[in-house]
C-alpha cells in the first residue's frame, strides 16, 4: 500500500522534455507498451465511489509484466492527483480477468498507451503517448508531496505547460466533447499504429479481450 501524488502536463514536447532529463542526469529505464482493462461493480459501484480496479499488462521486447491495481481517492492538495495505491504483480492477464469476472467484475473500459520511464531526484517522470494526447505523469518519491513535484516539474521546464490532476479517462471525455464525438469510455490505438509501435519497440502482436466500448 502506498500513497501516489501526481500531476499531469498535457501535450509537451517530448525531445526538449528529454534534453532537459539529461542535462539534469535523469535516469532513462527504457519504453514499454501497456494494455490495460478497467472493471467494475454491477452500477458502476466503484466509478462512483471515485475508485479504479485495473488489470494492467506491460510489455518490454524480453519480458512482460501484469499487474492489478486498486486506487482509493484521498484529499489531494497542490494540484496534485493523490490516491491510496494498492497493486500486486498477477501471473497471467486472461488468468486473473477470469477470476475478477467470476467475483461479479466487469470491463467497463479499455486503453492502451506507450510509456516512457526516467527518474529525477526520486520522483518519477512518465512520458505518456495515447491514441487520443501525449502526456507527462510527475509522481512524487515516497514520503514526497506535491511540492516534489514542483521541484521537479520546475527543474524540467514543465511548469511552462498546462497541467492537470485529472485522470486519463476524464481527459479523453474531455477530449471527445471538444471533438464533437460521442463519449467513450475506451481509448485504443488503431491496429496500424498499434503494429507501428510494437514494431518499434521490438514486440509482437497481442489481443486483449474487452467488452468495453
Amino acid at each position: 500500500m502506498a500513497t501516489e501524488i501526481e500531476r499531469k502536463y498535457i501535450d509537451v514536447d517530448f525531445d526538449r522534455l528529454r534534453e532537459a532529463l539529461a542535462r539534469r542526469g535523469a535516469a532513462g529505464h527504457g519504453t514499454h507498451f501497456e494494455a490495460n482493462l478497467v472493471f467494475d461493480a454491477p452500477g458502476d459501484l466503484l466509478l462512483s465511489q471515485g475508485r479504479l480496479l485495473r488489470l494492467r499488462l506491460q510489455r518490454w521486447p524480453d519480458r512482460e509484466l501484469c499487474l492489478l491495481t486498486l486506487k482509493i481517492p484521498l484529499q489531494g492538495a497542490g494540484g496534485c492527483k493523490t490516491m491510496d495505491e494498492r497493486e500486486l504483480e498477477v501471473q497471467g492477464m486472461e488468468a486473473m480477468r477470469g477470476v475478477l469476472e467470476g467475483l461479479g467484475y466487469a470491463v467497463r473500459a479499455r486503453y492502451e498507451k506507450v510509456r516512457e520511464t526516467w527518474t529525477l531526484d526520486g520522483a518519477l517522470v512518465e512520458l505518456d503517448e495515447l491514441p487520443f494526447i501525449r502526456v507527462v505523469e510527475v509522481t512524487a518519491p515516497e514520503g514526497g508531496g506535491a511540492s516534489s513535484v514542483d521541484r521537479v516539474a520546475e527543474a524540467l521546464g514543465l511548469d511552462r505547460w498546462a497541467s492537470t490532476d485529472q485522470n486519463y479517462h476524464q481527459l479523453h471525455r474531455r477530449w471527445c466533447a471538444a471533438q464533437g464525438v460521442p463519449d467513450c469510455a475506451s481509448f485504443v490505438f488503431d491496429a496500424p499504429r498499434r503494429g507501428a509501435w510494437e514494431a518499434r519497440l521490438g514486440l509482437g502482436p497481442l489481443s486483449i479481450g474487452g467488452d468495453a466500448s
